[in-house]
């Protein structure tokens, strides 16, 4: 498992834990961010927000809340 924020551009991982707290974790669940989610990773740049797609949908998040979600690899 790795924070979102170091998983690289064009990469598929496996939302697989969000460690916040109750207001942030709701706030990611209304977007689609919840565990065993499989999002991809359209922009990471060394700073500033990073894009990801998730089920159709792009979405830009904060490099702080990049570093609560927790990924993997997705399984086959």
């Amino acid at each position: 498992m790795m924070p979102l924020a170091m998983a690289r551009e064009g990469e598929t991982v496996l939302v697989q834990f969000v460690d916040c707290g109750k207001e942030l974790k709701r706030r990611l669940c209304d977007l689609g961010l919840y565990d065993n989610t499989k999002i991809k990773i359209v922009k990471n740049d060394i700073s500033g927000p990073i894009v990801i797609t998730v089920k159709d949908s792009k979405l830009v998040i904060g490099r702080g809340q990049a570093n609560k979600i927790l990924v993997g690899e997705p399984k086959e």
